[in-house]
Order: C-alpha cells, then structure tokens, then sequence
C-alpha cells in the first residue's frame, strides 16, 4: 500500500522521537527507525532547541526519507517536544523512541501484527539494556519477567504497573492514537519523571492491553548514575508523579482506591528509607523539612488506609515503624546528621574504589542507574 494510507489492518504509525544533544547518538537511533520492517510510518523528528549539530542531522534525514517530518521549535524539555510532536502526528498509532536508543526492525510490525490478531489498542514488550558504545549489558527489570503473551484488561495491567510489575517507559509500548486524542492526553511540562506521571492515563483508556515476550528496544545506559545527580527537586517529581497517578486512578477506577492507598504507603515508607540510605552513598542534600513532607504523607496514606478498611502489608508496617523510631529520633539533630553522611559517604565511596578497580566499566546495568541527562526508571 501506499505510504501515508491507511486501513484497519495496516494502520499509519507515528513515530515520535524528541531530539536534544544527542549528535553522537542520533544517526543510530533514526537509522533502526528507517530500517523497520513495517513500512506504513511517518517519523516525526522534534529538535528540542538542540544546541549541537542535532538541527542539521535531523534535516539531512528528512532529505532523505519522504516520511520523515522534523519539527523545530524552542528548547522546553522532554514533555514540551512529546506534546509538539503529538499535536502533529496524524497517525492512526504512536510509538515514543529516545533518541540516544535504538529499536530492533521490527518492532513496529510486530506492535501493529499483534494488534490486529488480538483487537488490541496496546501492546508492550520487553527491552534490554546497552552501553554507550551499544554493548549488550545485563540488566534484571521486572517488566521482562513473563514468557507468554498475556492479554490484560485495563484495570489488570494498571495494577501491574503500581506493583512495578510493568515499568513507565512510553518506548516500552505502542498504543491507537485516539488514547491520546481523545482523552486530552499531554505530558506535564516542567517536571521529570512524566513517563509515571501519565502511564495509567494511557493504560486505563485503552480496550484491551497485550504484552509480547520479544526483546524489541535496547535502553542506553549513558555514564554516570541517577543516584549521583538525585536532589529533592527529583524527589518531589516522583511524589507529584505518584500523585498525579493516584488522582487519575481514583477518579477513573474508583474501585482500586484502598489497593491504590496501600500501594502508595508502602512506595513512600521505601522513599523516605531511600532517601536517608542514599544520603550516606550519593551524598543527598536533604532538607529537614522535605523529609518531614515525606513522614506526613506516609501518616496520612496509613490514616486512609485504615478508613478504608484496608489492610497494610506486614512488611510495610514494620518498615513505616523502623523509620519513625529511626527517623523522628533523630529529627532535632537532622542536619549534623547530614554532616556525619557525608562524610560517611566519602568513606563509602573510598571504600568502593577500593573494590571496584579504578577505571574498569561494569558490564551489568541496574535498574535504579539512570545516566547524565536522562532520568531514572519510571515505575
């Protein structure tokens, strides 16, 4: 058929990939997009303001490709240049790519073959992870973790996706455009971690959601970790995320909302136990009234839990107990405290050099680690 058409079993797929120093990257990403052995796309480029070289490259590809569409506009971050791309997409699918990734060839058609065979309007599939120069690494994600095809209704693959059994990435799945369209769907601008913050708006909206045990994108995980580079600015991105998450699920699956609460005290105790670990090997400068933010929505979230008649894990309820002994103990004293973590944390990073040899990359991946510029994983 022709290129640019469409029908039901041959749907045009819009591919959006935004673009932002990634010059040494780029070529490769769009390359395995051309390649895809599903050819009914158009590809649509968003130069995010790009300072290097990425403007032109994007040029030069569309000069080449007829279904290639670049987009230039003023640098606003992540969600700004998805939102752009998304007002002029008019395929009938959309698919997200990173553009420091890359995707196997035939990603696309097996997103769009297995909606057809299964009336699916959502399909997800597994991803593995590589390095800079695109080694294979090892990684362990939970959302690989099944071998069948497993065919979900909404309301079950929102409860995976909570439990962490299903990760955030918007390159993680394929979905039918009027998800988006029709739901007044956009990425929050100025905050990161907005892949968790609207994953479930795309979940719950869709009909029916099939997961396929293929390996169809490769995750770059670029230098350095997220962990080295966390503030509480991050911190409350993620609780806004999880909130934002929360409020949509109430309103639009009212029947999840004691499952949800719960959920959400036990990722909060975990957070604020993060917090204060990761103060020790990443150096976090926590201040004492954000971790106090923390405390109290942990007793709220058990305050609602409770009204609810519902009831928190026992291994939660031990962890929220160890961190108020633990934590309000200690509260008068929180920033000598910081002091003694810091230095405790220059001791632990000697302490690594001293295991880890110096100058030898680690060949295994972890899913916390995240890179210089891209955020951490959105679970």
């Amino acid at each position: 058929m022709t290129t640019g058409t469409s029908d039901k079993e041959h749907p045009l797929v819009s591919v959006i990939v935004p673009v932002y120093k990634v010059e040494r990257f780029l070529d490769e990403c769009v390359a395995g997009l051309v390649a895809q052995t599903y050819r009914n796309l158009e590809i649509l480029l968003v130069d995010d303001g790009s300072p290097d070289r990425c403007p032109a490259m994007c040029d030069a590809w569309a000069a080449k490709d007829e279904r290639i569409r670049v987009i230039h506009k003023a640098n606003g971050g992540l969600s700004d240049a998805r939102n752009a791309g998304l007002a002029q997409a008019s395929g009938d699918c959309i698919y997200f790519v990173d553009s420091d990734d890359t995707v196997d060839r035939r990603l696309v058609e097996r997103c769009v073959t297995t909606m057809v065979d299964y009336a699916a309007d959502l399909v997800m599939f597994q991803f593995d992870t590589i390095s800079e120069t695109g080694r294979p690494l090892t990684s362990a994600y939970k959302h690989n973790d099944y071998d069948d095809i497993k065919v979900m209704a909404p309301v079950d693959a929102i409860k995976a996706q909570v439990k962490a059994e299903i990760d955030g990435y918007f390159w993680s799945f394929m979905a039918a455009a009027p998800i988006y369209r029709d739901h007044g769907f956009s990425f929050p601008i100025g905050r990161k971690i907005e892949d968790m913050a609207r994953i479930c708006n795309v979940i719950g909206e869709s009909h029916r959601v099939v997961r396929i045990p293929e390996v169809l994108y490769h995750y770059r995980m670029r230098r350095g970790s997220i962990t080295g580079s966390w503030n509480m600015q991050l911190t409350r991105d993620w609780m806004q995320a999880v909130d934002d998450r929360e409020s949509y699920i109430d309103e639009r699956f009212p029947e999840l909302r004691t499952f949800m609460r719960i959920q959400q005290l036990t990722f909060f105790a975990n957070l604020d136990y993060e917090t204060m670990r990761q103060s020790i090997v990443a150096k976090f400068k926590i201040d004492p009234e954000d971790s106090e933010r923390i405390r109290k929505r942990i007793d709220t979230l058990s305050r609602d839990v409770a009204d609810d008649g519902g009831e928190v894990p026992e291994s939660t309820k031990n962890l929220i107990d160890t961190l108020r002994k633990s934590v309000d103990g200690a509260r008068d004293g929180f920033r000598e405290m910081r002091e003694e973590w810091k230095k405790l944390g220059r001791g632990w990073k000697e302490y690594m050099r001293g295991v880890l040899e110096p100058g030898v990359e680690r060949d295994t991946a972890d899913p916390a680690d995240g890179d210089d510029g891209r955020e951490p994983a959105a679970r």
